[in-house]
């Protein structure tokens, strides 16, 4: 099969039109669906020659056929779907567990307190102990620059897990829990740590119910910071360049906010790699492909770090958790670690402020 979008379009046609229960190829087409990390280059691509071919929506109408006839996701994609059913999470973590990130931390309580913002933390950022430090330095962040915002004391997955996987009705499901959570916590604005939070909040959940402003949290952080003028520390020079998560960039044109925050760090010396901005490199653990091991050769997260390698970073930097951590452990992969280093935009601009702790 071509994997190209026409041959991708093809293959999804004619799966509708013969139901999958007369091919003999139904495995070969779920790897084929499967295997793409929705990163949406394809369509930006065919948007910049002609008219955009739709493939993304194609490719998801596929994977919710594929999980409909019981042949998709991937046999390792249905550990997060059923986990998402169980405990509301990918990761089968106890929702007893999920604050358990905040540590000694004091932060409003939401729907049991009230504030203007949600810092929604995501599944990846609250039960991944290596991303702990990420959602702490962004509280630090967001109590020194006098925001007033809170967390949902019963965060659930926002969902996008499920609809990449082609689990519609889960999603929905998903989907009205969290709206209940946002209107019981009367909130108007909602900031997330992750790409994927962010657009599906933006672009999926609208047609379901109340509209709220949402940010990532490098929006929200660029615009406070141009409001306020921060004081950093005596500063190091460090060369760091900035890998663009496909869900901000690609996907909701989200590439000079991260960008506005490293400017504004003392000593950083920001270049530019090959493929940034709406161009970028995928890491390879959108789509779903997060939860399944893709031996792709080679991969795209070690084409990335060798990227930034090549252009003298120091320090290779990142606003998603999934990126971060498909890049950390490229770079041990690569047994780079003594050469470079994965940091998230909101530990180095922690680490940068006199008042953030």
């Amino acid at each position: 099969m071509s994997q190209s979008p026409s041959g991708i379009l093809q293959s999804v046609r004619y799966a509708i039109r013969w139901n999958m229960l007369q091919t003999e190829n139904k495995e070969d087409l779920r790897d084929l669906l499967y295997l793409c990390t929705t990163c949406n280059s394809c369509v930006l691509r065919c948007k910049a020659k002609a008219t955009a071919v739709p493939i993304l929506d194609a490719i998801q109408a596929g994977r919710k056929l594929l999980r409909e006839l019981m042949i998709g996701p991937l046999p390792a994609q249905r550990k997060p779907l059923k986990d998402i059913y169980g405990s509301g999470n990918p990761y089968g973590g106890s929702p007893q567990t999920r604050l358990d990130w905040l540590g000694d931390l004091a932060v409003k309580r939401l729907p049991r307190d009230t504030a203007e913002v949600l810092y929604f933390v995501g599944c990846t950022t609250a039960y991944d102990y290596k991303l702990h430090s990420l959602a702490r330095n962004l509280v630090s962040l967001l109590q020194a620059l006098k925001v007033d915002f809170g967390v949902l004391e019963n965060e659930e997955c926002c969902g996008e897990p499920a609809r990449r996987l082609g689990d519609e009705a889960l999603f929905y499901e998903m989907a009205t829990r969290n709206i209940d959570h946002f209107r019981k916590s009367g909130i108007k604005t909602i900031i997330t740590t992750s790409p994927h939070c962010f657009s599906t909040f933006r672009n999926e959940y609208p047609s379901l119910g109340k509209e709220y402003q949402v940010l990532h949290y490098t929006q929200f952080l660029a615009d406070v910071l141009k409001k306020n003028t921060p004081r950093f520390k005596e500063a190091s020079p460090r060369t760091v360049t900035y890998h663009d998560p496909c869900y901000l960039g690609k996907h909701n044109q989200v590439v000079e906010p991260p960008r506005e925050i490293l400017r504004m760090i003392p000593g950083l010396n920001l270049v530019e790699m090959p493929m940034t901005r709406e161009d970028s490199l995928c890491c390879g653990g959108g789509g779903g492909r997060m939860y399944a091991e893709i031996e792709d050769d080679p991969r795209l997260s070690h084409t990335r770090v060798h990227q930034a390698l090549d252009v003298g970073a120091d320090i290779l930097i990142t606003a998603c958790p999934w990126c971060h951590t498909m890049l950390t452990n490229a770079v041990q992969d690569l047994d780079l670690e003594t050469k470079i280093k994965v940091m998230d935009v909101a530990d180095i601009l922690k680490k940068s402020l006199e008042d953030a702790g």
